[in-house]
């Protein structure tokens, strides 16, 4: 009883170990590939990051810029566009550089500029699909690295079998390898779901964008064509 007491006493002794601690035994018994899911959760976070940068409203279609160019109306009365196409030159945004081409007057027709325009915004929503497709990588990649993971612990799991000093199993070695196995499937699947949710999320997001930049380009090219148009061809 007293050496049972002893037990629980030396137990209760012990520290607790730390987040931190855990975390980094269970990285460390990992093994190899574990090394590698590290790296694609660092490169998945990366990824998260510059996308969520990249798509924010305010940087693609600031309120100031959609407000402007919906008042092109309003420049008609007055009879001139030049203060709107210097105001778009000074703000760089997605939605600025559009605009400043859909009211530059370098087409000659309305579906030219329409043609012209969907050219620069596809270009524009290529670049900012940027880190996205890192993210579908993590998804294929890390549950391959955790399955890899695995089947090499159940490699070493089989090959301590006969190992030990009166040819029985190495139960130690054993257990050693299928925490390795086990331990990158879970750290596979830890670093893919997420990235599954977060690709689909920008994805979503990045077409709700150009869905509403679309409806804001074809607003402009139609009033701007619909009231400076005339004023040109008598010129």
């Amino acid at each position: 009883m007293s050496s049972f007491t002893n037990l629980l006493l030396a137990v209760a002794d012990k520290p607790a170990p730390t987040g931190f601690q855990l975390v980094y035994d269970f990285l460390a018994t990992g093994g190899f590939v574990m090394a590698f899911i590290v790296l694609c959760s660092i490169a998945a976070i990366t990824a998260s990051i510059l996308a969520w940068l990249q798509l924010r409203e305010q940087v693609i279609m600031p309120n100031g810029v959609v407000s402007q160019l919906r008042s092109i109306p309003s420049y008609a009365v007055k009879g001139d566009i030049r203060p709107l196409q210097d105001f778009l030159e000074r703000d760089g945004s997605m939605l600025s550089r559009l605009g400043a081409m859909a009211i530059s007057g370098a087409f000659t027709s309305k579906q030219e500029c329409h043609a012209a325009c969907e050219i620069k915004a596809r270009e524009e929503i290529h670049r900012l699909e940027t880190g996205i497709p890192l993210l579908e990588v993590m998804v294929t990649v890390a549950p391959l690295l955790g399955l890899l993971g695995t089947t090499s612990g159940l490699v070493g799991m089989f090959s301590a079998f006969g190992t030990g000093g009166d040819g029985s199993p190495d139960t130690a070695v054993i257990a050693h390898e299928i925490g390795v196995a086990l331990r990158c499937t879970i750290a596979g699947l830890f670093v893919a779901v997420p990235s599954v949710l977060l690709h689909t999320y920008f994805v979503r997001r990045l077409d709700a964008l150009a869905v509403r930049v679309e409806s804001i380009m074809q607003e402009t090219i139609q009033h701007f064509y619909q009231h400076f148009e005339v004023q040109r061809s008598q010129a």
